[in-house]
């Protein structure tokens, strides 16, 4: 059994120690208790402390236990009540059940009436408590399950809006939002600890009343919608206290139907972006807004994309400056009417498709500490302004083509392309294919064909073809196979291609081979036995 807190309350010392003394030791280690000798100090303790249980009298100087009573509750502060009274009237049962009081007991205190009192009482408070524990369990389950589905519609999952609007309704969303919303998206890039801050001032505000849901987006971003008009102002003043600035929430324009979320999500998204080209500031709500003037797809073609591409040669040529500065050119924002940010998500997306994801399909991953940045570069939401992703942008370009340089140096003597081509030389007749060849000697596959090519001068496929030809000559010169046999012995899976490749390559079929160089030797083998 817990121990509880009990405070008696009498203006005469006797009977309060009495009763104290009475519950010691009959309740050892069941409470802790306190005393107070008016309404006045009893109330000043119910305030500094948690008070389970008051045992109060009834009539007392300057304030009285109903008095006292009520303005606990006045302050949020409802102990369970157990009043002592030497007056066996009905006015006053009365008033205590007014009041929600437990136990109403005469004086002189008969023991066993309060031991059966404060038995009553614990019973009354465990089943208060596990009542509680149920119904924080049913808001914890609605809660989650309320965010689960926000969650899932935020990314336009639903096959329709009539399926949107049924799991919103099944979760609880369209109670939560009614009658409108907004949708508003948090970005703290000063301090990574925002987020969990801000979390906790919803749940604070929740618990008071706060009609939200909120979630983490696939970029770590604090998603949350509520009818409340001034709750992303709030939560942003709020946050500017206790954060590094600087704090920016994208806010959607007001919508009525859950099944939107989607879309109100992506605009408050997109209005977050602003923060990129604006001036920095410790805080600051972006209003959802126009979109780039003709559109976004028009701004993305104003993006070089002959100098994105030309970008990417130049990783791993030595001519780090030149790069850079090529770099810088591509930051030039156009003007516009949304400050250049459809400009920038288009070169973003144009950096990272031709760029920097195209050196890691080609040349494989790079250290930690490279991917983590290649990550971080990878979304525009990480960054508070365009000069930290310009200057992170620079720095990977730095690695990467420092990466690149290591590689081709690491590969400068060729070690595995001549294992692999000795693998080739050996394993010619299997099913062979350059994944295998690229994987026996621990190379990324697109990496693996560029470096073979460099060292042997010609394709996988074309090197592995010749090498074929090159068996089957010497078996159609030193063995009476047949043509069919010795194509399946090199690894072709016919005779028909094989005589076609044969032919490509040699000029003549491969039987026309063989009976040249039969011709050749047998003259040959006459003088010799002349001799």
């Amino acid at each position: 059994m817990k121990m509880r807190t009990l405070l008696i309350v009498d203006d005469e010392r006797n009977i309060r120690l009495g009763v104290k003394a009475m519950i010691d030791r009959e309740c050892a280690g069941r409470y802790e208790t306190l005393t107070a000798e008016g309404g006045r100090e009893a109330l000043a303790v119910i305030r500094s402390r948690r008070v389970d249980v008051l045992i109060t009298d009834i009539r007392m100087p300057e304030m009285d236990g109903f008095a006292l009573i009520r303005e606990a509750a006045e302050a949020g502060y409802r102990p369970a009540v157990v009043i002592l009274s030497g007056y066996d009237d009905f006015a006053y049962a009365r008033e205590a059940i007014q009041y929600g009081v437990k136990e109403y007991l005469l004086k002189p205190i008969v023991r066993e009436e309060l031991y059966r009192a404060l038995d009553r009482v614990e019973e009354a408070l465990r089943g208060a408590e596990q009542t509680e524990a149920l119904r924080q369990e049913a808001e914890r389950y609605r809660t989650d399950m309320a965010a689960s589905v926000f969650a899932y519609l935020l990314v336009g999952m639903a096959a329709d809006e009539a399926a949107a609007m049924q799991r919103a309704e099944a979760a609880g969303l369209t109670e939560l939002l009614e009658p409108d919303y907004a949708v508003g998206v948090l970005k703290t890039a000063g301090d990574p600890l925002g987020r969990a801050k801000a979390e906790d001032w919803l749940r604070q505000r929740a618990a008071e009343g706060l009609r939200a849901v909120w979630t983490a987006d696939r970029d770590g971003l604090l998603v949350f919608a509520s009818p409340d008009p001034g709750l992303a102002e709030a939560l942003s003043g709020k946050l500017a206290e206790s954060c590094d600035p600087p704090v920016y929430i994208g806010l959607s324009e007001r919508e009525v139907s859950a099944a939107r979320l989607a879309h109100r999500y992506r605009q408050a998204k997109r209005a977050l972006k602003r923060s990129l080209v604006m001036p920095p500031v410790r805080s600051a709500v972006l209003a959802a807004g126009p979109a780039c003037g003709a559109g976004a797809a028009s701004c993305a073609a104003d993006v070089p994309q002959d100098q994105v591409r030309k970008l990417a040669n130049m990783l791993g040529t030595g001519r780090d400056p030149e790069m850079i500065a090529l770099a810088g050119r591509l930051f030039e924002l156009p003007d516009s009417p949304d400050g250049g940010v459809a400009y920038i998500e288009a070169l973003s997306k144009a950096l990272n498709e031709h760029v920097f994801d195209q050196v890691f399909r080609t040349y494989g991953e790079e250290s930690v500490e490279v991917l983590k940045l290649y990550r971080r570069v990878g979304s525009l939401d990480h960054y508070a302004s365009l000069a930290d992703y310009r200057r992170d942008v620079e720095e990977l370009l730095l690695l990467l083509s420092a990466y690149i340089r290591s590689l081709r140096s690491a590969h400068a003597e060729h070690k595995e392309m001549r294992a692999a081509v000795a693998y080739i030389r050996e394993n010619y007749w299997k099913d062979l294919n350059m994944a295998m060849a690229a994987n026996h000697v621990s190379l990324n596959y697109a990496y693996f064909g560029q470096l073979f090519k460099e060292y042997t001068g010609e394709s996988f496929v074309s090197y592995l073809r010749r090498v074929r030809i090159e068996k089957a000559k010497e078996l159609l010169v030193h063995t009476d196979a047949k043509v069919y046999e010795i194509a399946q012995r090199v690894g072709f899976d016919n005779v028909k291609h094989f005589n076609r490749v044969f032919k490509e390559q040699e000029g003549v079929t491969a039987l026309e081979y063989r009976q040249r160089h039969a011709a050749v030797a047998a003259p040959e083998a006459g003088g010799a036995e002349r001799r």
